[in-house]
């Protein structure tokens, strides 16, 4: 069974604005944390939220 390419299904840039959300990175960033939790993974996420919400704030000024 072979699928088409990604950029073929009619809600593909749909899918891309919603990779910019921030409940979208947010889920990214969680489990990235949980993947490498014994590297300190969860404090770096923390980081990473900050940046986002400072990320965020730009864009809505």
């Amino acid at each position: 069974l072979k699928l088409p390419p990604l950029e073929s299904y009619p809600d593909y840039k749909e899918a891309l604005k919603e990779k910019e959300c921030f409940t979208y990175k947010l889920g990214q960033a969680l489990i990235k944390a949980n993947k490498t939790w014994y590297k300190g993974g969860y404090v770096k996420m923390w980081f990473e939220i900050r940046s986002l919400k400072s990320e965020i704030k730009k864009g809505l000024r």
